[in-house]
């Protein structure tokens, strides 16, 4: 029985990568993301309770500003009804008149004593009303006696708390009625006197609990005070439907009037799902820009990846083409040593082995030499008015034995009144060579070789052109990248550096031409180097 084992160790290196990337980044990032969307409603009510809070603590300032306003009323009326008792002049009405003078809430204060005398002061004089205005609040008492009871004993013990009664409410005007107890230093165990403040609903509400929403408001919250049974509302920061306001609070002072406040423009629950809806945009947003990023940067990688194999091709074909020349030098060299050859002819054929297998093994070291100073821009170029039509034909008596030698029939036309160009004449040689040696390198069938020079308006056109495999057109534009290769199955048989077209690239860039190629797969290629013409300074 076998057993099949899988290694990651035959994976490849930008598979290894991937896997790394995913695990160390990929997962941690997603996993919070879809923790976040997941957590998402629970986030809403943390962010809601949390905007709830913050209403309640500011109706909860304002009630206790309105609470610190009643106690400093209390404390001034009972220190001005002890003052009175002091001096043993018995004025309540007078000391009333001048307490109320000035406190715009108050419209009316009292006192009953124990023994039921009461005594009342009203900002406005009223004719007749003040006994009614006793037998009234007496009735009240009666009817409040147990909650009258604990706040007296309340009272006692430090803590002054109000019975707040609804004293009368129209159209114009509602008016609250506070009881309290004065506990003046005279009261000792007896029962002490109950003093009333008469407030203006409207009045309070606009002197007191507005400003107070005034200081603590920056314009975030609407807010409005509401009468509770009739609904209406007495203050407004601006008009809005009740059913908007998100949070409601009784006035402790004033149990019949409603605190009511909410955000300016937005719900606390549109708030929480905005704030939840931006926080998920963003980190969306971070995870789209990690996830182009690292796509990005595996492109990178893969670009990287690909060059080095290339580079290790480029070894390998450069390693195979020195070592083709060199073996075929040192043969013949060998063969001419030991005397083997006897025939003058067969000796001249040998000589010329030697020189153009020299010839093809100093173009492969000048493309390399040349490709190395390129890339550290130590490459330089010495450009003079020349007549390209002569050198090409002087490059073609020196590379036409190589060709013949192949088995390749050359086509010729090259014109002798052509007008000069500003060129390197080495690396136009150079170049030239390079498309030549390209022709043979993918011509395995139809041996057979056209290069033509001809003029076009102010350009010379360098033209050869082969019929052996062709190119597909996908690939015409990467042919003349470094180390660049045809992916076909041609190119396990033909041997090359990948290094000869993007040097005619650069050499054509250098003299302020171009290089273009034509081809059709299975018809051959056309490669064509346009030169400008000079003028007579040199210049084009």
């Amino acid at each position: 029985m076998k057993t099949s084992i899988k290694s990651t160790a035959g994976k490849s290196p930008f598979t290894k990568i991937i896997i790394t990337v995913i695990i160390a980044l990929f997962i941690p990032v997603f996993s919070y993301t879809i923790f976040q969307y997941s957590q998402r409603n629970k986030d809403e009510e943390i962010i809601r309770a949390s905007y709830r809070q913050q209403l309640e603590s500011i109706l909860f300032s304002i009630n206790q500003h309105c609470w610190d306003v009643f106690r400093s009323w209390a404390s001034t009326l009972t220190t001005t009804i002890s003052a009175m008792e002091a001096s043993g002049r018995q004025d309540y009405p007078e000391k009333l008149r001048s307490f109320i003078q000035g406190q715009k809430p108050i419209v009316g204060a009292a006192v009953r004593l124990p023994n039921s005398s009461t005594y009342f002061a009203w900002q406005a004089r009223r004719r007749g009303a003040a006994r009614n205005d006793a037998v009234r609040m007496d009735s009240i008492i009666a009817a409040m006696k147990p909650e009258i009871e604990k706040m007296i004993g309340r009272a006692r013990e430090g803590y002054l708390k109000p019975v707040a009664h609804l004293w009368s409410s129209d159209q114009t005007q509602s008016t609250s009625l506070l009881l309290f107890p004065l506990m003046t230093p005279t009261v000792g165990a007896s029962t002490p006197p109950l003093a009333a403040l008469f407030v203006d609903d409207d009045v309070f509400v606009g002197q007191v609990v507005a400003r107070k929403f005034a200081e603590i408001n920056d314009g975030t919250f609407i807010f409005a005070v509401r009468e509770r049974r009739s609904k209406s509302i007495l203050f407004a920061t601006e008009e809005t439907e009740e059913q908007q306001f998100e949070l409601t609070e009784t006035l402790w002072l004033l149990p019949h009037l409603d605190l009511q406040i909410k955000l300016q423009g937005i719900s606390l629950e549109q708030l929480s799902r905005q704030r939840i809806r931006t926080n998920l945009i963003f980190l969306s947003v971070v995870d789209l820009v990690l996830l182009l990023g690292v796509l990005y940067l595996l492109r990178n990688i893969k670009h990287e990846m690909a060059l080095a194999k290339l580079k290790t091709d480029f070894v390998a074909n450069v390693s195979h083409e020195l070592r083709t020349p060199l073996a075929l030098i040192r043969m013949h060299a060998e063969t001419l040593e030991m005397g083997r050859v006897h025939s003058e002819e067969k000796k001249q054929h040998y000589y010329r082995t030697i020189m153009a297998e020299s010839a093809r093994l100093t173009q492969l070291i000048t493309n390399i030499l040349d490709f190395s100073r390129i890339e550290s821009n130590r490459k330089e170029y010495n450009l003079s008015v020349q007549d390209l039509g002569k050198l090409v034909r002087t490059t073609l008596k020196m590379y036409l034995y190589h060709l013949q030698q192949k088995g390749f029939r050359v086509q010729v036309d090259v014109p002798d009144d052509l007008p000069p160009v500003n060129i390197d004449s080495e690396a136009i040689r150079q170049a030239f060579v390079n498309l030549l040696d390209n022709a043979v390198k993918f011509s395995p069938e139809v041996k057979s070789i056209d290069i033509s020079l001809q003029q076009k308006d102010h350009r010379i056109i360098l033209s050869v052109r082969d019929h052996g495999t062709g190119i597909p057109e996908g690939e015409r534009r990467k042919i003349f990248e470094k180390f660049y290769r045809v992916g076909s199955s041609l190119v396990h048989n033909t041997k090359g550096s990948g290094l000869g077209l993007s040097l005619v690239k650069h050499i054509m860039k250098i003299h302020g031409g171009d290089v273009t190629v034509d081809s059709k797969v299975g018809e051959g290629s056309t490669f064509s180097l346009i030169f400008p013409v000079a003028n007579s300074k040199g210049v084009v």
